[in-house]
C-alpha cells in the first residue's frame, strides 16, 4: 500500500473507533453496584418491598436483625383479632418509608398496643414498634432509622 492510502486508512479506523467510543461511553460510565448512588449503597440497606423480599438467615430472621416470619405471622393475627381502624399515610410520606432511611417528618408515632409489643420478641429486644398507616415499622431507636417494614398488617 502507498502511504497515502495507509494515512487514509488510518484515518478511518480512528474515525470507526471515536464512534464505538461515543455509542458506547456512556454505557461504560455507570456506576457499579458497590458504589454509591442508585444501584449501590455500601451496605446500607435501600428501601424497598417489605419482609416478603428480604434475605432470611436460617432462623428466618431478617439479615438486617428484626422481624421474623414468625413475628409477622403473630403481628398479622393480632390485627386481625384486634382491628385498630387506620387512616393511609398521604403518598408523599408512604414513598420515603424505607429501609435503612430514618423515619420522615410528618410521620405521627403512634406505638404498637403494648400487648402486642409483649408478644413479639423484636419488640422487646431495643426496637420501637410503631404504626404508621397501615404498616408496623420497627425502629432503630440508636441510629434513628427504619429497621423492618411490616406492609399491610394494621387494619
Amino acid at each position: 500500500m502507498s502511504r497515502d492510502r495507509m494515512r487514509h486508512w488510518d484515518g478511518r479506523a480512528a474515525l470507526a473507533l471515536l464512534a464505538v467510543l461515543c455509542i458506547t461511553g456512556p454505557a461504560l460510565a455507570d456506576k457499579p453496584d458497590w458504589a454509591g448512588g442508585p444501584g449501590g449503597g455500601h451496605g446500607k440497606p435501600q428501601g424497598g418491598p417489605s419482609y416478603e423480599s428480604q434475605g432470611r438467615d436460617s432462623k428466618g430472621r431478617a439479615s438486617g436483625g428484626s422481624v421474623s416470619r414468625g413475628e409477622v405471622t403473630i403481628i398479622r393475627d393480632y390485627f386481625v383479632a384486634h382491628p385498630v381502624g387506620t387512616t393511609a399515610l398521604p403518598p408523599g410520606i408512604a414513598k420515603k418509608l424505607a429501609r435503612g432511611q430514618p423515619l420522615p417528618p410528618g410521620v405521627a408515632k403512634k406505638m404498637a398496643p403494648v400487648d402486642l409489643r409483649q408478644r413479639v420478641p423484636v419488640c422487646m429486644s431495643g426496637w420501637e414498634c410503631i404504626l404508621a398507616g397501615a404498616d408496623m415499622l420497627i425502629l432503630d431507636a440508636v441510629h434513628g432509622t427504619i429497621a423492618d417494614i411490616v406492609r399491610g398488617v394494621v387494619r
